[in-house]
């Protein structure tokens, strides 16, 4: 009789730990991509600007995407990553931007391939998935600072905080919205880099 109820009691537990298995969640992973050609319409900057590694507040800097339901509670995605940490996937992006476009003369990130004309750095405050009871917004919190290689001057600060109503309460639609607001803020750097380097060649 008690073989019968062990073997019962495994059944149900076979039964039990498979279900639980088949109804995991499936792991998800996200990036950041810009679909716009930038080389459309961009000014023309006659410089060489190396992009520097990216500084990502710690909170953010892990492969867990971050939603954030208030300005007291942040939490972590069990099952959504980030393809790779927000510190090289933010780099990448910005590099892939930079080079597909015709803004600069050339984009590099490493000393070796020549001396840049200008630095560029950025600290990145936030990067998540901002949550309301109407809707979820893509959050990017943001600071770029670009140098003078030669003289260490700083030429622009530029600050990016923005947040993008989505479509939809999707995660996937967080990742694009970032990739929006990253690609709209971008192009207007370059203007504004563009601008201020034409007048301060003015000034000489």
């Amino acid at each position: 009789m008690k073989r019968y109820i062990l073997k019962g009691f495994a059944a149900v537990f076979i039964v039990i730990f498979l279900q639980g298995c088949l109804s995991s969640p499936v792991k998800r992973y996200y990036q950041l991509h810009m679909e716009t050609d930038p080389s459309t319409g961009s000014p023309q900057i006659d410089k060489i600007v190396m992009v520097g590694p990216v500084e990502v507040d710690s909170a953010y800097n892990g492969y867990r995407m971050v939603y954030r339901l208030s300005s007291y509670e942040l939490n972590y995605y069990s099952y959504m990553f980030w393809i790779k940490k927000p510190a090289q996937m933010v780099r990448d992006a910005m590099v892939d931007y930079f080079s597909r476009g015709m803004a600069f003369d050339k984009v590099t990130t490493k000393y070796s391939e020549g001396n840049p004309d200008l630095l560029l750095r950025a600290k990145v405050n936030a990067l998540e998935e901002y949550d309301r009871a109407d809707a979820w917004f893509a959050h990017l919190n943001m600071e770029i600072k670009i140098k003078d290689y030669r003289t260490d001057k700083i030429v622009l600060v530029y600050r990016i905080d923005r947040r993008k109503k989505l479509t939809g309460k999707n995660v996937g639609k967080v990742a694009v919205g970032l990739s929006v607001i990253l690609e709209e803020e971008l192009a207007k750097m370059v203007e504004q880099l563009a601008q201020k380097l034409t007048t301060e060649k003015n000034k000489k």
